[in-house]
């Protein structure tokens, strides 16, 4: 019976060990994040009053601009977000930093 608990023992490190312990972290920084925000709200607003295939056409070419203009990708924008959207306070800080660059018009490309 003590061999049989030593040999669950080990088994259980030895599976545990085997865990991928890795913490998914951002891939962009928090004033980036804010910045791509920003940039997107902007894009938004540029296409108010269009509607149907004309907007959506018209937004596909604005948030491939965004991107570009901040070096990445919607992928990894999205992918932070995912992530901080799990910590409402970081979430709450990005937006509020995103809303300050509209406000007054500094670091919004």
């Amino acid at each position: 019976m003590k061999k049989l608990c030593w040999i669950f023992c080990a088994l259980a490190v030895c599976v545990s060990g085997c865990k991928n312990n890795q913490v998914a972290q951002q891939a962009l920084p928090d004033e980036k994040l804010s910045a791509i925000m920003a940039d997107l709200y902007i894009a938004e607003a540029g296409t108010t009053g269009l509607t149907g295939y004309p907007k959506d056409s018209l937004m596909k070419v604005y948030q491939t601009q965004v991107f570009e203009l901040h070096g990445t990708s919607a992928e990894a924008y999205e992918s932070d977000l995912r992530l901080i959207s799990n910590d409402l306070i970081h979430l709450k800080q990005i937006v509020l930093e995103a809303q300050k660059k509209l406000e007054s018009g500094n670091g919004v490309n």
